[in-house]
């Protein structure tokens, strides 16, 4: 009996569209610079939920230091974390503001794991799964920056949910074992990504790519996937074992993201 492939399909940058048709989905500021406004004035225009993980208050803040009226426009529905980051005039402007802002002392998880948890909260009380992008969580310090990472792998068995990083020059996603297409909207990404293999060696085979790959295998202090090229709208990947897929983010200016 023939065995038929499963496939998943992933369109991330679906995020950054107009009027996209995309599962409802979180965002969560956490505490890197927000360099580029109109890619987070569009990642906030299609959130359902809009969170700051501690610190991010301070550069939600001051994303819009010389803009205090716009800056009122861009109230998170709470902040959240261990509240050792943020600044006291920070908040003092959210708590006149009216925004719930919640201390979580345990030190067990980051702040913006604490966050997720606040996601995962706000499902039972809704009935539905939302998708989380996390703004900025690849910048800064590398331990943070491989924190967030193994939050991608943490949330790997979340089948209804999907997370996707968002950082000043790319973004990153989590691919499980197993057969992936990702359509790519070039107006967005690319030309560049690359794919990790994070945790375990794995075997990949691709389509879609200026250097495919057949089998390979893919390990630290081997073979790493790194300035490949997207040359097809469709990239297929085949892997036996997790990856972390990456792609370039193209920063035009609004009128580009409108598409």
């Amino acid at each position: 009996m023939n065995s038929l492939k499963m496939i998943h399909h992933l369109c991330p940058t679906n995020i950054f569209m107009r009027d996209a048709k995309i599962k409802q989905y979180a965002l969560i500021i956490v505490n890197q610079p927000i360099y580029h406004l109109p890619t987070f004035e569009r990642l906030w225009a299609n959130a359902t939920l809009r969170y700051c993980a501690d610190g991010g208050s301070n550069r939600l803040f001051e994303a819009y230091k010389h803009d205090p009226n716009k800056r009122e426009q861009y109230l998170p529905d709470e902040i959240r974390g261990d509240l050792d980051s943020m600044r006291p005039d920070v908040r003092a402007y959210y708590e006149s503001k009216s925004v719930k802002i919640t201390q979580v002392t345990e030190q067990e998880s980051t702040d913006f794991e604490k966050v997720v948890a606040l996601v995962d909260e706000k499902e039972k009380q809704m009935g539905k799964s939302f998708d989380i992008v996390a703004l900025s969580g690849l910048g800064g310090r590398f331990d943070q920056a491989m924190r967030m990472i193994s939050t991608l792998f943490m949330m790997k068995d979340r089948v209804d949910r999907r997370m996707i990083i968002v950082a000043e020059e790319c973004l990153a996603v989590l691919l499980d074992k197993g057969t992936h297409q990702i359509h790519c909207q070039q107006q967005y990404e690319g030309p560049n990504c690359g794919f990790i293999p994070i945790g375990e060696p794995s075997t990949v085979t691709t389509r879609g790519l200026e250097w495919d790959l057949v089998r390979h295998k893919c390990q630290f202090g081997g073979m790493v996937s790194s300035s490949n090229h997207i040359v097809s709208d469709v990239i297929e990947i085949e892997t036996d074992a997790p990856l972390v897929w990456t792609t370039e983010l193209k920063q035009g200016d609004d009128d580009d993201l409108s598409q």
